[in-house]
């Protein structure tokens, strides 16, 4: 009897036991349904008030364009790839131009500058040889037309020793621009304090540091210009010879051959008489020296020839005493 009540009692607990277990696992299954009801309810409503949002835009004529959910996003300060730091370059380029006749090269050249929105900064012609000319012609062009000024040079004759060179002035350039943009700030609040000013020591004051951002704002400026001029326009230095007409063509020696005599002669005369002239300006400038001088050497020469005569006088004397003397002894002698 006892044996069967174990028994039973065993088979009570465990069935207490598995209700208790499907008890909670229906229990888990609710709680897993509500959450899921959870989650859903708000991406649901905010489906729908998406759908409403939506139909009032196409309702007002506007219609959103979709965003693929592939489609990359850029971050809210990351830097598109296209976006770069503008470079100030300063191009310059020097050459020698061989041509054929110099004047009609430098015409040709000066138009083309001009065609192309540029200037020439200076001109110079001199002769190399009494055939050949030369001459140094620096011209400004745009910066975009820089390459093809190059290349219309090329056309105009044959070019040699060309050298091209640049000068990255970015830093310097947006240097400037900031501190000129920054002075003139300071500038601007200078005067509106000096309109409030009410001291005369305060109106002083403020004129004076005025005085100074100006003066460097001035000379900021005027730097600031200077090197905008060389950015926006290259130079291009160009030196012109012309061709020898003896390495291509026969050149008569005798073609200007009286010409050249009286050109000859010509100078030498003038030479002649310059120099005659010159010497006749220096010796009468010169009398009040000249003169005293040869007065000196006159008396010198006259005192020199009057001790001679004396010391010949003398001599001639003494000879004459001797001679008397030898003529009177000799017939005593005898």
């Amino acid at each position: 009897m006892m044996k069967f009540g174990k028994r039973k009692l065993i088979f009570y607990a465990a069935a207490l036991l598995v209700t208790a277990l499907l008890f909670g696992i229906a229990g888990c299954g609710a709680a897993n349904k509500s959450a899921a009801d959870t989650m859903i309810a708000p991406a649901a409503a905010d489906e729908a008030r998406y759908s409403m949002a939506e139909g009032k835009a196409a309702e007002m004529g506007y219609s959103p364009t979709a965003v693929s959910p592939a489609e990359p996003r850029e971050e809210p300060g990351a830097l598109s790839a296209d976006t770069a730091v503008k470079r100030y370059i300063i191009r310059n380029a020097q050459l020698t131009l061989v041509i054929e006749d110099i004047e009609e090269a430098a015409k040709d050249i000066q138009s083309m500058v001009n065609q192309y929105g540029g200037y020439v900064a200076s001109l110079e012609f001199y002769d190399l040889t009494q055939e050949r000319r030369a001459g140094y012609i620096s011209m400004r062009v745009p910066e975009h037309k820089y390459d093809e000024a190059l290349q219309s040079l090329d056309e105009l004759g044959k070019t040699k020793n060309k050298r091209e060179y640049t000068d990255d002035v970015t830093l310097q350039y947006i240097d400037l621009e900031a501190r000129i943009k920054n002075l003139e700030a300071q500038e601007i609040r200078l005067r509106e304090l000096l309109e409030r000013a009410d001291t005369i020591e305060d109106i002083l004051k403020i004129e004076s540091e005025l005085g100074r951002i100006r003066g460097n704002l001035e000379a900021m400026i005027a730097e600031f210009t200077f090197l905008k001029d060389r950015v926006i326009y290259s130079s291009v230095n160009i030196n012109l010879e012309e061709k020898d007409p003896r390495t291509h063509t026969v050149v008569d020696g005798f073609g200007s051959f009286g010409e050249r005599i009286s050109d000859l002669l010509a100078l030498n005369t003038n030479r002649f008489l310059k120099g005659f002239s010159n010497f006749l300006i220096v010796s009468i400038g010169s009398l009040p020296i000249i003169l005293p001088l040869a007065l000196a050497f006159f008396l010198f020469l006259k005192i020199v020839t009057a001790i001679r005569e004396k010391k010949r006088k003398v001599r001639d004397q003494k000879d004459l005493h001797s001679t008397n003397t030898h003529i009177a002894g000799g017939p005593n002698q005898k």
